[in-house]
């Protein structure tokens, strides 16, 4: 209740700013309470619809990028394994497998295979000896590749090896109108006759710009206006494709998993090197069927900041909306307030009437059944019964009065 500050009965009222003082006025209190504790609440909701939000957006966008990051990474153990089962066919053909087929007729072979898949940069038969006896368009031909690791692993089981660069293929493949980049993928099978007499190693290099169709089937274009971006990473950490969607001019390093067993997750990722945290999916090539994979990292990333955006949205909004309604319940508890207030001063200046000798003033009437109400009803009640017993005290304090 707001009470008015204790002073003499006719002394005039303090400055006019104690109205703001909740120690003596009820409106700045009831303001001050209502007012801050609407604020308070706006503060806790927005904490916590934000941070909610927050929780439910790291795993519902780590999830998706997960799926996608598993995605691209089981289509590019599939073509992989497509183009390694294609060798694998071609291998047990019968130009192959028989001696005493001709040069012509290997070759003849060895293109057709070439036109049906594309991503083959080169294909070659290598005989016992290491030496290229057939290629397609004649590249390397009677060129010894006994050192070369596909030809050494080749002699004894089926091969896939690492993304490796091979600038003499690239400067090759240039002279022919067909520069595709200098990366490529190799791959090679041995090749036994029909007796099982091993003849040789058939071998080949495939592009790999193919990866970046594969991403873009897995991760629009589009995508990168959202700034999500694409990374793969061998073994050792190299970056062997990078979709530069996430506005980096380097990609990050791999993110550092808790353990090299874990072949697919989610994390909000940290740079090593510092900057914004990323919202992050990643998968491990995993390979398929008989293709036990290269250990490949994918990786899809997404600035926190962007994929956490509708959390800050959220809060900003709660706290917005909490601000204005809070100031609505100060004003609003100053008015009603203001309102008793004034009854309740209304009733104190009736009392002071009363206790200067003013006996006709009334308290003030009150409508209603409210407390307020009641209230007054019962001041007025006192106050007449005091008059009426005061009234009827003075005629006998006259009669009974010290005789002169």
């Amino acid at each position: 209740m707001e009470v008015t500050p204790v002073r003499p009965p006719n002394s005039p009222r303090t400055d006019w700013w104690w109205i703001f003082d909740p120690r003596i006025s009820l409106r700045a209190r009831a303001a001050l309470v209502l007012g801050g504790g609407a604020v308070i609440f706006t503060v806790i909701f927005a904490w916590l619809g934000g941070t909610l939000l927050r929780r439910s957006l790291e795993r519902q966008t780590g999830a998706a990028f997960e799926t996608l990051a598993f995605q691209m990474s089981d289509k590019l153990d599939r073509v992989i394994h497509q183009r390694f089962r294609e060798l694998q066919l071609a291998a047990g053909l019968a130009p192959f497998r028989h001696a005493e087929a001709t040069v012509a007729e290997r070759r003849q072979l060895l293109e057709a295979l070439q036109f049906s898949s594309r991503d083959f940069a080169w294909i070659g038969l290598a005989d016992a000896k290491g030496i290229v006896r057939v290629a397609t368009r004649g590249i390397f031909e009677d060129t010894p590749v006994d050192a070369r690791p596909w030809f050494r692993t080749g002699r004894e089981r089926p091969h896939v090896g690492p993304l490796a660069d091979a600038p003499a293929l690239a400067r090759e493949l240039s002279a022919t109108d067909d520069d595709r980049g200098s990366r490529f993928l190799e791959l090679a099978v041995p090749v036994q006759s029909v007796l099982g007499q091993f003849l040789g190693v058939l071998g080949g290099q495939v592009h790999w710009d193919w990866a970046r169709e594969v991403q873009l089937s897995v991760v629009p274009e589009a995508a990168r206006r959202e700034r999500i971006g694409v990374t793969v990473y061998a073994p050792g950490g190299e970056v062997l494709l990078d979709s530069g969607g996430s506005g980096w001019t380097q990609p990050p390093e791999p993110p550092a998993l808790a353990s090299n067993r874990q072949f697919r997750g989610t994390m909000i990722e940290t740079p090593s090197g510092g900057g914004a945290p990323y919202v992050t999916g990643f998968a491990r090539s995993r390979g398929y069927r008989e293709f036990r994979g290269l250990g490949w990292l994918i990786v899809v990333r997404q600035p926190a900041d962007l994929a956490l955006a509708p959390a800050r949205t959220l809060q900003r909004l709660i706290a917005g909306w909490g601000l204005l309604l809070s100031a609505v319940i100060a004003g609003a508890s100053w008015i009603a307030a203001g309102r008793v207030a004034r009854r309740l001063r209304a009733v104190g200046t009736a009392a002071r009437r009363i206790q200067d000798g003013d006996i006709l003033t009334v308290m003030p009437r009150a409508h209603g059944d409210g407390e307020f109400a009641g209230m007054c009803r019962a001041l007025d009640a006192m106050v007449e019964d005091f008059r009426t017993k005061q009234v009827a005290r003075e005629p006998r304090a006259r009669v009974d009065g010290p005789a002169a």
